[in-house]
Parts: structure tokens; sequence; C-alpha cells
């Protein structure tokens, strides 16, 4: 009987842990699968930006209602001119994923918008090109998708019906009802919005879908009509650290179905750095180190800069 109790032990205790690896590998092997569902078909894009100088004019920046609020006329209101950026160059495309860091108002979303034509009031010099032409607003809307850091989404449309909505709008008119839906379902699962397709994405006053899945609803918005140039402001802002570190994931499958993905993160965790295929350190709008994210700690430790044992980079020298 001792022996046979100990059998039946011995069985219960190997399917308990059979039990525990079939539950982990169904929690985490949709986010670790690195199919790709959906991928650019196009030619390949470069992004190059040359000796990029960028001042921003304080006074420009003042409505004229609060300048008429103190008795001045526009032209006698004399502002401080800012460096946003200095000297900046860098070169990436299809296939890389380049991330900018630095801590805040270094410049980044100010690089960001002068990549995507939406700078304001400000003086700039240099050269930034897209596949070897200097950007215009035409070539940017055809070329770029640009995802904002705050969510202009429906919250009362469920994910399936905001990308139904949205292909719809943006998708070439040829496009058959078949083909729209097909492409609908391609990005839902490309960016692993299956569980909650049916889930309204809400918002502070509306419950729906989590703070992450509602970005990726963001992502698939302008993933749904196939760019090649995919440029993210801040993407992991106000997420934990799992939901960051999946989001990244994704983005660098997205980079790996022939696009260019240009992201800026504020001090992401040492996992997420690692994801880095490029990286650009501002410093008050100065560039500290661009190239290969696997070679900044020996840059770095070069000039005489170590990073500490058990220590975040990006943390250490951002």
């Amino acid at each position: 009987k001792c022996i046979k109790c100990v059998f039946e032990f011995f069985h219960l205790f190997c399917f308990s842990q059979e039990k525990k690896i079939i539950i982990s590998q169904s929690l985490f092997s949709s986010e670790e699968d690195s199919s790709l569902y959906f991928t650019y078909s196009g030619g390949c894009n470069e992004l190059e930006v040359n000796n990029l100088h960028y001042e921003v004019d304080t006074a420009a920046q003042i409505p004229w209602y609060e300048r008429l609020s103190e008795f001045k006329l526009p032209w006698e209101m004399n502002g401080d001119k800012q460096t946003a950026i200095d000297k900046l160059s860098l070169r990436v495309h299809s296939g890389q994923m380049l991330a900018i860091i630095g801590s805040s108002g270094c410049g980044k979303t100010s690089l960001l918008d002068i990549i995507t034509c939406r700078d304001e009031g400000g003086k700039m010099t240099g050269q930034v090109l897209i596949n070897g032409k200097p950007n215009t607003p035409q070539l940017v809307k055809k070329s770029i998708a640009h995802v904002r850091q705050d969510d202009r989404l429906l919250p009362h449309l469920t994910v399936r019906e905001t990308l139904s909505f949205v292909a719809k709008l943006r998708l070439p008119t040829h496009f058959t009802q078949a083909q729209r839906d097909q492409r609908v379902d391609d990005v839902i699962a490309e960016l692993r919005l299956r569980q909650c397709a049916h889930t309204r994405v809400g918002n502070d006053f509306v419950r729906g879908v989590s703070g992450g899945e509602r970005r990726r609803v963001s992502i698939a918005v302008q993933l749904l009509w196939n760019p090649g140039i995919l440029i993210l402001d801040e993407p992991t802002s106000g997420l934990d650290s799992f939901t960051a570190h999946n989001l990244v994931i994704t983005l660098s499958r997205l980079a790996r179905g022939n696009r260019l993905v240009l992201l800026s993160v504020h001090q992401p965790r040492s996992d997420i750095f690692q994801l880095f295929d490029l990286v650009v350190l501002l410093s008050s709008g100065s560039p500290v180190y661009c190239g290969a994210a696997c070679d900044m700690v020996p840059y770095f430790t070069a000039l005489g800069y170590p990073c500490p044992r058990y220590c975040n980079p990006s943390d250490f020298y951002g």
C-alpha cells in the first residue's frame, strides 16, 4: 500500500507540473509568437537626417489673445530663441527599429515633429530625407504613419468596429468589402487583438479595453493602410513594465516585416533596451550617442564612463 501511495503521489505531482507548463505556455505564447501576419510589400525605405539644427522662438508659441490681454502688440513681444536640436545626423532603413531616448525636454518630440512636418514656429537648418527626397507634407502623408502619444479613438465602438470604420475611410476605393475585412483581420492578428476584438475601446469615463490594448488599437489604426515607415511618440508612456515590454516586442516584429520603426522612449527598461537595433541619446537637444544599441555601453566605457554592473544603461547615461 505504501508503494502504491508513493506512485500515486508521483503521478499527481508530474501531472500538476505538466499542467503548469501548459498554462504558462498558453499565457505567454501569444506574445512570444514571432510569426508575421501582415508584412510590408513595398520596397526598402530609408530615413536620413543630415546636420539638423532647430531653434524655437518662445514668443511665437504665445497665442495672440494672451498678447492682447497684456496690452502689447504682437510685434512688441520679444522672445528668446531656444535650441531644441543641435547638429543631429542619423540614418535608418527598413528592417531596423531606432529608439530616441533621453530625459524630458531633450528634443525627442521636436525631432519627430520635424520629420513628420508638424513643427510650428521654429527655424530649421539641415536636411531630412525620405528615400533620398526632402520631406514634404505630401511625401510624409504617403509614406509615414505617425502614432501620437494620446489615443484619439471613439470610446463607444469596439476594436473591430473602429478598424472597420477606418478601413472604409483610409483604404483605396478599389478595395472590395472582402479585402477590407481581410485587412482588418490581418492587423488584428498582427497586433494580438483577437481576445478584445469585440470589446469597446473605452476611455477615462467609459469602461473598455486595457491601456496596452488601447495603445495597440492606435497602432492598428495607422497600420491599416500598410505604411513603410512607422513613427511613434512615447508608445510605452503610462503602461506597466510587462505591457510596455510586450508592446516593444510587437514593434520589433513589425520592423522585421520590412518596415522602418522609429520611436521615442523615456528611460526604457534594460530588457526593452536590448530590443532596439539603433539608439540616439539626446541631451538638451544635442546627440550624445548615435549608433547600435549593443555598442553604446562599450562606447562610453572607452571614454571613461563605464556602466555599473546590474545597472540599466538608459537610466545611467540618460
